[in-house]
């Protein structure tokens, strides 16, 4: 906003002074041409003023599910983040897509780091990183193109922030 209270100034500033310099030459035809003046200077600043309204609307409105909602063909998959920047994925949300999970128990054994039981219904979420490595050993197209999904826009983001911010995370699978 800083940027927008500097504009209106200078625009005020450039109107002032036209019709200062004007005012005496042109007497009150001066009015005309300080029309145009303002319109042009203003314009731009208006329909900026205008577009951000309309940005942060949008923002407010999507606030609730920024960083939760991720679609893979046209399966909803909700994604929670913890403190170490580290996203869960509901084990139940991923058996719609790949078929080949298996069940949250023996989950929790392979991957006792990798594992939670959250929320308050306690459904069993995978870790990111477990997510892939368990993809991985599936050789079925589906878990692959979710593997390759799951690996470029939920596990890659979180392992570049978990490294800019120097947190280090347990191996999902090593207790």
């Amino acid at each position: 906003m800083n940027s927008l209270f500097g504009r209106t100034v200078g625009a005020t500033l450039v109107c002032v002074a036209f019709y200062a310099l004007t005012q005496r030459l042109l007497g009150p035809v001066v009015w005309l041409f300080l029309a145009v003046v303002i319109g042009v200077a203003f314009s731009r600043i208006l329909i900026d003023v205008a577009a951000d309204l309309g940005w942060r609307a949008r923002q407010q409105q999507l606030k609730s599910l920024s960083g939760t909602h991720y679609k893979f063909q046209n399966h909803v998959v909700h994604v929670f983040e913890d403190d170490d920047h580290c996203r869960w994925l509901a084990t139940d949300e991923i058996r719609k897509i790949v078929s080949g999970l298996v069940s949250d128990s023996l989950l929790a054994v392979k991957f006792p780091n990798g594992f939670q039981l959250l929320g308050k219904t306690g459904r069993g979420h995978l870790r990111d990183d477990a997510l892939v490595a368990h993809l991985a050993d599936l050789q079925e197209p589906q878990a692959i193109k979710f593997k390759n999904w799951v690996e470029h826009s939920i596990a890659l983001p979180s392992r570049t922030v978990r490294k800019r911010k120097g947190i280090h995370i347990a191996d999902a699978k090593h207790i």
